[in-house]
Parts: C-alpha cells; sequence; structure tokens
C-alpha cells in the first residue's frame, strides 16, 4: 500500500524508464491499485478470518496506507452470503467486495448444469473439508461439497494411505480393489500410464522424481482423482456424480436460505448482476437501519 521506493524510482529516471514528471507522481502513488482481504475461500488452505479492520495500520512497514497521496482501494473477498456479512465488511473499512461461492450457481458459471442443481440446494452445513489436489503431499486443505457426493471422504481416505504406505505395492489387495473398482474405475497401471505421459510432456523433473521414489508416484496416482473428480464435476458427467470436487464454502448455504420461497430460488434466475444487486442494496438497507436507530437513540449528539 506504499509508494515504490525512492531510490527505485531514481534508478528508473536513470534508466530511461521514467521521466522525472512521472516519478514525482509515481512517489505519491501506492504500488497496488487494488488490495482484496482474502480471509478464507473454499479453493485455498484454511485459515483463520480476520477480526480487525480491513485496513491495517502497520502492514506496509511504513507506518499506515495513508502514507500515500492517494490510498489504494481495501476490499473483502468472499463475504457473500447474506446481506448482514456484506454490511459487516463495509463496516469493518472495505472500499468494496468480491462476491466467489455464490457465482457458481449462476447461469454465466462455467460449471455443468448437474452442479448448479446440486448447488442450488446446499445448506449451511452441506461443505466438508478434503485434500487439495495441487498440494496433496502437504496436506493442505480445501472446502469442498459434502451433500449428493462422496469427494470429501474418498480424498480423505487417500491422503490417509498416502501417509500410511511408501508405495502402491504395500496396500493391501482388498484396499486397492475397491481403490480401482469404486473410486478411480481404472487400474492404478492404466492411471500411471496417463500421468506418466502428461508428466512426460509438461512436467519432465516431476516424472523423474516419480520414477525414482515410489511414493512419488504414489502420489501422482492419487492425484490423478482430484483432476478426475474436477473434470467429471465441470462436464457435468451424471454417472460420476459421487466423485464430483466442487469447491465451495457455507456461504452459498446461506445464500440459499436467503433467497429461498423469491424467484432467485432457481439457480437460472440467479445473474451474477442480480446476486451482486439483492446483497448490496440489502448491505445498504442494514446500514441505513442502524445508522437511522443509533441517531435516534443519541439525540444530542
Amino acid at each position: 500500500m506504499s509508494p515504490p521506493p525512492r531510490r527505485l524510482l531514481d534508478s528508473l529516471v536513470a534508466e530511461g524508464g521514467l521521466s522525472a514528471a512521472e516519478a514525482e507522481l509515481a512517489a505519491g502513488l501506492p504500488v497496488a491499485g487494488d488490495i482484496c482481504v482474502e480471509p478464507t475461500r473454499a479453493a485455498t488452505p484454511t485459515r483463520a478470518a480476520p477480526t480487525r479492520s480491513c485496513r491495517p495500520c502497520s502492514g506496509c512497514g511504513t507506518g499506515s496506507w495513508r502514507s500515500t497521496a492517494i490510498p489504494a482501494p481495501c476490499g473483502w473477498a468472499r463475504p457473500e452470503g447474506s446481506a448482514r456479512r456484506v454490511a459487516a465488511a463495509f463496516v469493518l473499512g472495505a472500499d468494496f467486495v468480491v462476491t466467489g461461492s455464490v457465482n457458481q450457481c449462476s447461469p454465466e458459471a462455467g460449471t455443468s448444469d448437474a452442479v448448479k442443481d446440486l448447488l442450488a440446494t446446499l445448506d449451511v452445513q452441506d461443505t466438508a473439508y478434503a485434500p487439495a489436489g495441487d498440494m496433496f503431499e502437504l496436506g493442505a486443505r480445501v472446502q469442498v461439497v459434502r451433500k449428493g457426493t462422496l469427494f470429501a471422504a474418498r480424498a480423505n481416505k487417500l491422503h490417509q494411505l498416502y501417509r500410511r504406505f511408501e508405495s502402491l505395492e504395500e496396500i493391501d489387495e482388498p484396499t486397492r480393489r475397491t481403490l480401482e473398482d469404486r473410486y478411480f474405475h481404472r487400474s492404478f497401471d492404466d492411471i500411471w500410464a496417463e500421468t506418466r505421459g502428461y508428466l512426460g510432456r509438461l512436467r519432465p523433473d516431476d516424472l523423474a522424481r516419480a520414477e525414482r521414489s515410489p511414493k512419488a508416484r504414489m502420489a501422482q496416482v492419487f492425484r490423478w482423482y482430484f483432476v478426475h473428480s474436477t473434470r467429471a464435476a465441470l462436464e457435468g458427467v451424471r454417472e460420476e456424480q459421487a466423485n464430483y470436487q466442487i469447491h465451495c464454502g457455507p456461504a452459498l448455504g446461506a445464500f440459499n436460505r436467503l433467497v429461498a420461497g423469491t424467484p432467485l430460488e432457481a439457480w437460472r434466475d440467479r445473474h451474477v448482476d442480480t446476486i451482486a444487486e439483492l446483497l448490496m442494496t440489502g448491505a445498504a438497507e442494514l446500514l441505513d437501519g442502524s445508522l437511522r436507530a443509533w441517531s435516534l437513540a443519541t439525540p444530542g449528539d
């Protein structure tokens, strides 16, 4: 949120990258045009939501965001689900909000109709945590839809097996049959052949590591399931619904409660601009009502 260091501006002027006038203007502008605080989201490792203002007073290292002539707008990502949460974001100091999970259940979303049909039925308790496919070995976790799928349970089982065994060959035969027949619908050998071809074309270093390490090869085979489950959801493969991987937080359940019994109960009417207008108008009404109540309670102030 601070301007670029003077020494950097001076060096750019010396190199011809900036004129002296441009450097003078840059000295009063934040490096970032916008800052968006993302307390938690479905597709990232879990973290605690902030309870303090959206405007940190010392995070930039120079004392305050107000040290710039034009402060960077500061927003809050994913306060959606209800107008009350959006209003809370603005009370905390946000200049704007960015919606997330609620947009998946709209005509504009790029996922399948089958997924949207499922998302429109979610309540706040219908999500769970599962391993993140791109950080499988590290044990990072993401929020996914639990209702109507077995993905969360199966993904967690795969991570348990990864931690327990050092190679695919160590997995006992009954467990292997369960994975191949129920989870993957393919054999370990078939999955590895496909994965090996992909790694050889695009990630040769990872392929070399997997061929040296049986545990790394097991991780690559298990990670195939995360790619497969995402594709199945995006394409709406009905027979693969049990394996759908859908990143989503409880905010969508809260939004479904909000629109129950209204025209927006049907996801085909939930255009993203309509969702934004509903949440922003509701937040404005809440804030206006609170300010009016406060002014009536304190007439002398």
